[in-house]
């Protein structure tokens, strides 16, 4: 598509050209002030109309950008965050024996209920974004979220029924349970309810009595550790789809969320087992979430 300003300045050099070619012909028969006069009588209002044209171009993207940013502040930013909340959740998870912290922060398990809260908002704010955001249409950020539900939604390929486990329509429906409408600056907006009454909202007798729910909060009470937790390869598949996403629209946007290196979870020991793989050896440093291994401290003496 031909950029505004290129169409008016083209078609400033036509009504030129065109000046220039009826002063030619007329100056065999009018003195040279009668041509200069009927040129500028002609270039006067076409330069003021190509200006109008030029000025009202430039205030059509001004607002198309302005128009831009407020999808991306009410729409692409809360998806990005969710994105980040919940591959985070899973790569503590799963690498770094977060089930241990999150026990002793959560005493009572509420953890299990924030973890699956972070699932369930991904849900919402996936469905927001494929609607009402600028990436509507984009075929990567399509293909990228849409991977990360059909993860959970997939029962082959070694993935089984159980936790985590959440067709579609299901997905659909939890989704729609943890977002709300609020009036806000730009009339009816949408926002996702706080994991306290997501919390509530499970005592309903739809989630209550829902199997991929209670699996799912039951594996993450039950599970000694991430390794062993049941789901895991489905999870770390969905964590590697995040961390694709998130880089992507992070350089489409201009910002990251996360100012260090995403890690991807690795398979799991089972996983690498059947497949005849060695675990890797440890090294003589630390694993750091989401980032470098710290470099060992030991100092080798040469006598």
């Amino acid at each position: 598509m031909i950029p505004s300003y290129d169409l008016t300045l083209h078609a400033l050099r036509i009504s030129l050209d065109c000046s220039q070619k009826g002063s030619s012909t007329m100056k065999t028969s009018k003195p040279a002030g009668v041509h200069e006069e009927l040129s500028m009588q002609w270039l006067i209002p076409v330069a003021m109309g190509l200006w109008a044209i030029w000025t009202w171009s430039r205030e059509q993207e001004q607002e198309r950008l302005i128009e831009r940013g407020r999808l991306a502040a009410m729409y692409v930013n809360p998806f990005m965050s969710a994105c980040e909340d919940l591959q985070s959740r899973i790569y503590s998870v799963l690498e770094l024996g977060g089930l241990r912290t999150l026990r002793e922060r959560y005493p009572d398990g509420a953890y299990a209920e924030e973890t699956l809260y972070l699932i369930v908002r991904y849900f919402g704010w996936a469905a927001t974004l494929s609607r009402y955001s600028p990436y509507s249409q984009d075929p990567i950020v399509i293909r990228l979220s849409e991977a990360v539900r059909d993860t959970f939604a997939t029962t082959g390929g070694g993935f089984t029924v159980g936790a985590f486990n959440f067709f579609h329509p299901e997905q659909k429906a939890l989704g729609k349970l943890v977002m709300s409408r609020t009036p806000g600056q730009h009339g009816i907006e949408l926002d996702t309810i706080s994991s306290y009454k997501f919390r509530e909202r499970l005592t309903l007798p739809a989630l209550s009595n829902s199997p991929s729910v209670q699996q799912s909060l039951d594996a993450l009470r039950n599970a000694t550790d991430g390794e062993n937790l049941p789901g895991r390869s489905r999870l770390e598949k969905a964590q590697h789809h995040l961390v694709d996403l998130l880089h992507y629209l992070e350089e489409k946007e201009g910002y990251r969320l996360f100012a260090g290196e995403r890690r991807k979870c690795s398979r799991s020991k089972q996983s690498r087992t059947r497949n005849g793989a060695q675990r890797p050896p440890s090294t003589a440093g630390f694993a750091r979430p989401n980032g470098k291994a710290r470099p060992s401290r030991t100092v080798v003496r040469h006598n």
